[in-house]
């Protein structure tokens, strides 16, 4: 399963959602699984954000070596799954890729839930954190429910 996490500019949510879901089947040790992340306006080459990097660090996942990409169709087309951080966000990706309609979700969605995840740029450590938390527990339910 590729899994392909979108955001705004790809240097906060998307990463984090990124090196959570690998940090996560690697530990699960579930095979064919791999998480990617890219931006719809990203500045192309930008490194995550500072509180992302040590957000994910504390939690054991390394985005130092991460750039920012833009959103682009071979991504698209290589995904099985395309997760994005709110409903204003799936619209624009579904717009901007109709044919991919039927695999953009929102990560709440994936999760069973309900919401958005909020972005955290140019906030606190702590905003940082929170998102971060966010993320990682709908991921864990998503893939929960991936197993089942």
């Amino acid at each position: 399963m590729r899994v392909l996490f979108v955001c705004t500019g790809n240097t906060c949510r998307s990463p984090m959602a990124e090196a959570i879901l690998n940090r996560e089947i690697a530990a699960r040790g579930q095979e064919g699984w791999l998480a990617l992340s890219a931006g719809l306006m990203p500045g192309v080459g930008a490194p995550a954000a500072a509180h992302a990097q040590t957000v994910m660090q504390a939690r054991g996942a390394d985005l130092q070596a991460h750039r920012a990409r833009r959103l682009a169709e071979p991504y698209v087309q290589a995904a099985d799954r395309i997760v994005v951080m709110t409903a204003a966000m799936k619209d624009v990706v579904t717009a901007m890729y109709p044919n991919a309609r039927g695999k953009v979700l929102t990560l709440a969605e994936w999760a069973g839930e309900t919401g958005d995840i909020a972005d955290p740029f140019g906030g606190s450590l702590e905003d940082y954190e929170r998102c971060a938390d966010d993320i990682e527990h709908k991921i864990m339910h998503a893939l929960d429910r991936a197993e089942k």
